[in-house]
C-alpha cells in the first residue's frame, strides 16, 4: 500500500494525472474479475465463509469460499495496478533516446528491437487516426450501416499495416545503408552524472540492500496459504519498513525540489533573469 501511494504521488508530481485516469478506466473492471473469480475458481486455505448458508435447501449450502483466496485476489488486483503505474512512470523518466543511449553500443539490435516495440502500438494508433480522417472527408457516413462500419475499418486496418509494413522496410533499408551497428553508436545527446545522481544512486543501492535483507528476515511478508497470517499487522512500523520509505522517497524529492525551484527561481528567469526577455534585449 505505500509503495502504491508513493507511485501515485510520484505520477501526480510527474503531472500525468490524466493518465492514472485512464488507467483506472481499464483496470477497475480488471480487478473486479479477478478478485471476484479467484475464490470462486480456487479454494485453498482454511477459513472457510459460506456464501449461501441457510438461504437455499441442501442444493448450495455446502458452497463456500476462503478468505486466503479472496485476499490474494485483492493482492493480485493490486500488485497488476502497481506493474502498471510503474510502467507509466518510467515512460515519463525514460524516453527511447534514452535507452538507445544506454544499450546500443553493446545490444545494438536488441535495443532497436525493443524500442521499435514500445512505439508500435502508440504509432499505429497515429496512424489509425489520420486514416480515419481522411475516411471522413471523403465518405458520407450518415446513412451508414453496421456492416459498412466494420468494412470500412477493415480497409482502414489493412492500410495502416500496409503503411507500416512499407515504412519500416524503408527504414530498415536506410539504416543499413548509413552502417547501423557496425560501429560504436553516437549520440547527438550527451548526459552526465553530478554529485546529486551519485548520492541518490548510493541512497537507492544501500535501502535496496537493506530492504531485501528485511525480507529475507520476514519483514513485509505475508502468509497467506495455508492459512492467513496476520501477525503482520500487529506490528507493521519497524525499522526496515522506514528503510523501504527511504528506498521510495528520492524520486519525488528530486519531483519536490524541481517544484519549488521553478516556483521561486524560474519565474526570475523567464521575467528578467539569465534567459529573460528583458536581458535579452
Amino acid at each position: 500500500m505505500s509503495l502504491l501511494i508513493f507511485i501515485i504521488l510520484l505520477i501526480y508530481l510527474q503531472g500525468g494525472e490524466k493518465e492514472i485516469g485512464s488507467t483506472l478506466k481499464y483496470f477497475i473492471p480488471m480487478s473486479l474479475i479477478i478478485i471476484i473469480l479467484n475464490p470462486l475458481f480456487s479454494h485453498v486455505g482454511t477459513t472457510k465463509i459460506y456464501l449461501f448458508n441457510n438461504l437455499f435447501n441442501n442444493t448450495f449450502n455446502n458452497y463456500f469460499i476462503t478468505l486466503e483466496s479472496l485476499v490474494y485476489g485483492f493482492l493480485m488486483a493490486f500488485s497488476l495496478l502497481i506493474i502498471l503505474l510503474l510502467f507509466l512512470s518510467f515512460n515519463k523518466y525514460v524516453d527511447y533516446q534514452k535507452i538507445l543511449y544506454l544499450t546500443s553500443n553493446h545490444f545494438s539490435t536488441v535495443s532497436m528491437i525493443g524500442v521499435m516495440a514500445m512505439r508500435f502500438i502508440p504509432l499505429l494508433n497515429y496512424r489509425l487516426g489520420e486514416v480515419n480522417k481522411i475516411f471522413k472527408f471523403n465518405h458520407d457516413n450518415s446513412n451508414e450501416k453496421r456492416i459498412d462500419k466494420v468494412r470500412k475499418m477493415g480497409s482502414m486496418l489493412a492500410i495502416v499495416i500496409s503503411w507500416s509494413l512499407e515504412e519500416s522496410m524503408l527504414t530498415a533499408k536506410s539504416m543499413k545503408a548509413r552502417g547501423y551497428g557496425i560501429t560504436e553508436r553516437t549520440s547527438y545527446l550527451k548526459y552526465n552524472i553530478h554529485k546529486i545522481d551519485i548520492i541518490i544512486i548510493l541512497i537507492i543501492a544501500i535501502t535496496s540492500i537493506l530492504s531485501l535483507i528485511g525480507l529475507y528476515y520476514g519483514f513485509g511478508n505475508i502468509e497467506i496459504y495455508p492459512t492467513l497470517d496476520t501477525s503482520f499487522f500487529e506490528f507493521p512500523l519497524n525499522m526496515y519498513y522506514i528503510i523501504f520509505l527511504f528506498l521510495l522517497s528520492p524520486l519525488i524529492f528530486l519531483e519536490l525540489m524541481e517544484r519549488i525551484l521553478w516556483k521561486y527561481n524560474g519565474k526570475n528567469y523567464v521575467n528578467g533573469g539569465k534567459y529573460g526577455t528583458n536581458k535579452i534585449q
